[in-house]
């Protein structure tokens, strides 16, 4: 097996423009030419808390506008069998996804957030370090395009999973899931492909991770699904409007999300912040690793820290091309925004 290998960087110093902070580090890439592929990890400092009060960052829409895309999103949706809400898939409806309409899951490259909390290895409770990254890859997913977000994440300080979430957005702000690809590591080195797929040409079914309108009102919505070999995931609110305080701040307006299997959606909690995004994850009993982590720091990343996160992520494509080639082999490459 190739010796596909991630290590722990140091960070340097650097002063990117930053949402909430004076100072942050960026990312650091090294390549291992020996090997061909690229060594994975990006590593965050975190600073101290601060207080962020998420109206003042939220590009939000008014009230008519609210109204109309709810209004738009309950005459597309059709009920399953299985209780949930299936949007029309209709790839004329699709735009550009880094315009990032959506004020709770902003898709804006050079985002970066850190999260931070603890998760269940065998019967231990450990550390865990997730870093989410929005890059400029655009990939096209069944005739739409998407963008990549590279998801990243530590159990006791070491590289334990790297995975791409491919992200597209419709005419009405909400937030679909495409396709995805991960691979599992231990000890710093590569073990196994996780997950890989690339919409349905794959036999996966893609779902809205984030409706652009979200009441209470709101019927349970279809997620998706990787394949055959994964269950399809469900999601409905279960409180809106309320205030969160975590680490890196307190936050109004939050949307409480349950996510799970379609048939016992009771996975977990997602708290999102308008234009944050994911503050604060809690587990519920269904939950397979007890994942709990809170968002606590909020890097955008200087043009430079962006290039060298795309990177990261068009090398583990070629990674994913070698891995998963009944995937990747047949699709249309991957390339940065212009």
């Amino acid at each position: 097996m190739l010796n596909h290998k991630a290590q722990l960087q140091s960070i340097g110093d650097n002063t990117p423009e930053t949402l909430q902070r004076d100072i942050f580090p960026r990312i650091i890439v090294r390549k291992e030419v020996l090997i061909s592929l690229i060594a994975l990890l990006i590593t965050a400092t975190i600073i101290g808390g601060c207080t962020s009060d998420s109206e003042d960052t939220t590009t939000g829409t008014n009230s008519e506008e609210s109204a109309d895309n709810a209004d738009s999103t309950e005459e597309s949706a059709d009920n399953a069998d299985d209780g949930t809400a299936h949007l029309d898939f209709d790839p004329d409806n699709f735009v550009d996804p880094t315009t990032s309409t959506n004020q709770y899951h902003p898709l804006r490259p050079g985002m970066q957030w850190v999260r931070t909390g603890t998760t269940e290895v065998g019967s231990r409770e450990v550390p865990l370090q997730v870093i989410s990254t929005m890059t400029d890859v655009i990939r096209l997913i069944d005739g739409v395009p998407t963008v990549a977000m590279l998801d990243q994440s530590t159990d006791s300080g070491e590289i334990s999973q790297v995975g791409i979430d491919y992200f597209a957005l419709d005419k009405d702000g909400n937030v679909w899931l495409m396709g995805g690809y991960s691979e599992e590591y231990e000890g710093g080195e590569y073990t196994n492909l996780e997950v890989a797929w690339l919409g349905t040409e794959t036999g996966g079914q893609p779902g809205v991770l984030m409706p652009g309108v979200v009441t209470m009102d709101t019927p349970r919505w279809y997620i998706g699904t990787s394949g055959d070999d994964e269950d399809p995931s469900a999601a409905e609110p279960v409180a809106v409007g309320i205030e969160t305080t975590v680490e890196f701040g307190d936050f109004q307006n939050v949307i409480a999300i349950l996510e799970g299997h379609v048939e016992a959606i009771e996975n977990e909690i997602k708290y999102y912040a308008p234009g944050v995004g994911v503050i604060l994850n809690e587990p519920q009993d269904a939950s397979l690793h007890q994942d709990r982590f809170e968002l606590v720091n909020l890097i955008e990343l200087s043009p430079e820290g962006l290039a060298e996160a795309s990177q990261v992520v068009l090398d583990l494509e070629a990674h994913a091309l070698e891995e998963a080639p009944e995937v990747f082999g047949s699709a249309p490459p991957a390339k940065r925004a212009q």
